[in-house]
């Protein structure tokens, strides 16, 4: 049993958020970038699935969906897209037909990475073969995968801002222009073959390939009152990031408070721990003290009997000695 991979995505036109089924991710080095293929199972007509494209921006372990920014980009990206189906199409050919000018990628690694939540109105999209959607799912998660190419621009997170905080323009904006209808490429898949003979080439097979391209906008000057918003926002982003670095100073200050208290709870331990041991040295020191006091008043006690059995001794010296006395003094 295969399992899928998904991402949540914004509808605009859905009230809850969906989930798309991620078909393959695969990295490009000519443009230092790297791009996500999801479905969102809609048939865009019989036979046929809708996909979209994204570009997927990797920095410091955290990856960002956004749309293709420029022409050449996405013709980069639909070349390689175009690689991509005729691996998936003809998984037993080892080679590709180089009808084309190949563009080298590799497929990217997404186990245990976490995408944002993304809206397929930012992406472009992509009609292929409803059957070349599960073949694409099979070769993205059985082909050798590298990790993503580092963005080395710094990545801004969109900030959906209310109607309420920019003012409306005083003069108003001409009506634009209808988008163009939808322009249908054909991809042709040649047929592998497994014995090479002189003879042409089979007929190639033909796919339809249709893309839905997007008008990239035109820059205009923004109006006065827009670019005081914009520099309100500047003001305000750039206050924000003043109270980001106070609250890292402060952190950080907090941090090493932190380790001075406990590097004085460390010294607080030892020598609390050379007080228990004093006071165990000076309880053993008491202990042999009393042994001491109570040898020194048995020896007191036996030197007080040996002093009273000496008096009497002297007494009945004496007693003798006198008797000797008068005995001696009759026979003179």
């Amino acid at each position: 049993m295969m399992l899928l991979r998904t991402l949540v995505l914004e509808r605009s036109d859905a009230q809850a958020p969906v989930n798309g089924a991620l078909l393959c991710g695969f990295a490009v080095a000519q443009t230092a970038s790297n791009f996500l293929v999801y479905s969102l199972d809609e048939e865009a007509e019989p036979g046929h699935s809708r996909v979209y494209i994204a570009v997927l921006r990797k920095k410091l372990e955290r990856y960002f969906l956004g749309g293709v920014d420029s022409k050449e980009d996405l013709q980069v990206a639909m070349q390689v897209f175009k690689q991509v189906l005729t691996l998936a199409a003809a998984p037993g050919s080892k080679a590709i037909p180089a009808a084309e000018p190949q563009v080298p990628f590799h497929f990217i690694d997404l186990k245990g990475c976490r995408l944002p939540p993304a809206r397929p109105e930012d992406h472009h999209s992509v009609i292929i073969k409803k059957a070349l959607v599960m073949k694409v799912i099979t070769l993205g998660m059985s082909a050798p995968a590298l990790p993503a190419i580092e963005s080395s621009t710094v990545i801004v997170p969109s900030i959906r801002f209310s109607s309420q905080m920019v003012a409306p323009p005083r003069n108003p904006s001409p009506p634009q222009i209808a988008p163009q209808p939808v322009v249908e490429d054909i991809v042709e898949e040649p047929l592998p073959s497994f014995v090479e003979t002189p003879e042409p080439p089979a007929e190639a097979v033909k796919v339809p390939f249709q893309v839905e391209q997007r008008e990239i906008p035109t820059f205009e000057e923004p109006a006065p009152l827009e670019q005081e918003s914009l520099l309100e926002m500047d003001s305000t982003l750039s206050n924000l990031a003043k109270v980001a670095q106070e609250l890292t100073q402060k952190k950080r200050a907090v941090l090493e408070k932190e380790e001075q208290l406990e590097q004085w709870q460390v010294r607080l331990q030892e020598q609390q721990s050379q007080l228990d041991e004093r006071h165990r040295e000076l309880e053993q020191r008491h202990t042999q003290l009393l042994e001491q006091q109570s040898e020194v008043n048995q020896k007191a006690e036996k030197l007080a009997m040996m002093m009273s059995q000496l008096s009497g001794v002297r007494q009945h010296l004496h007693g003798t000695l006198f008797g000797l006395d008068q005995v001696l003094e009759g026979q003179g």
